[in-house]
């Protein structure tokens, strides 16, 4: 009689860590990276678009509903205490989506291509999530009462926080500081990622919007192998079915 063959799931990760990092050791080649992004946007952009027309769309209907409710006719007339109500019921309201868009950028960065509404099942009840996003909300907004030039910094060095804190399932906390760690170390290589993003947003705007059909999946999909490199991805390695020097990578969290 044959022995059935069992098959084991074996962990591994993919790209760098955060040891590597901290100590400077991952060579970050942005072309390549955005060679590579850009392949993945020309692979597969729907759970990421899909993710982006729910926000806008929460966005506006927020905006509408806030409007009606303090009968206000422009926002930049509106009182401060307004504003930051409408600031903490938006990142409550799109954290989740925010957060399976960049579950998707990672698992797009390990070959995986898995649908929106599967990933947004992950997240959507985490109050952590929210929790995440409303910390980082308020230690950006605290830079920029400080000075311009802070609140700029602790936008963009904890922009890896809600990544780390899906993939590796960090404490919010923990969360933040490795990103800030990772930025101080990375800076000028993450600053010119920051500033090319943001001039492909504004040239995007002169297409009527027609660009960001591909900017936005480009911008997850860049920040997903960004994060790889500099992190690292846990994945599963299972054995193929009838090919046992084969191994499929599934994106593990």
């Amino acid at each position: 009689m044959k022995e059935d063959k069992v098959k084991q799931d074996e962990f591994h990760t993919l790209g760098g860590s955060v040891e590597a990092s901290l100590q400077g050791k991952v060579k970050l080649d942005l072309r390549a990276l955005a060679k590579e992004a850009w392949a993945l946007t020309q692979s597969g952009k729907g759970g990421l678009l899909q993710g982006a027309m729910i926000i806008v769309l929460l966005g506006l209907l927020l905006v509408s509903g806030m409007q009606q409710l303090f009968g206000i006719e422009d926002w930049a007339t509106a009182p401060p205490k307004t504003r930051l109500i409408m600031q903490i019921c938006l990142t409550i309201l799109t954290a989740p989506f925010v957060a399976a868009m960049l579950m998707i950028g990672i698992s797009h960065s390990v070959g995986e291509k898995p649908s929106f509404s599967l990933v947004l099942k992950k997240v959507i009840n985490s109050a952590l999530v929210i929790l995440l996003a409303l910390l980082v909300s308020v230690l950006v907004d605290l830079g920029f009462a400080l000075f311009l030039l802070p609140g700029i910094y602790l936008g963009l060095a904890t922009g890896f926080s809600m990544m780390l804190y899906i993939e590796k399932q960090l404490p919010p906390s923990q969360a933040i500081l490795q990103s800030l760690k990772v930025f101080n170390r990375y800076w000028s290589q993450l600053s010119v990622f920051y500033v090319a993003i943001c001039i492909l947003f504004v040239l995007g705007m002169f297409t009527f919007g027609f660009a960001y059909i591909w900017i936005i999946p480009f911008y997850f999909n860049f920040k997903g192998v960004l994060y790889r490199e500099l992190f690292g991805i846990k994945v599963v390695l299972v054995a193929a079915d009838g090919q046992h020097n084969q191994r499929d990578s599934i994106f593990h969290a």
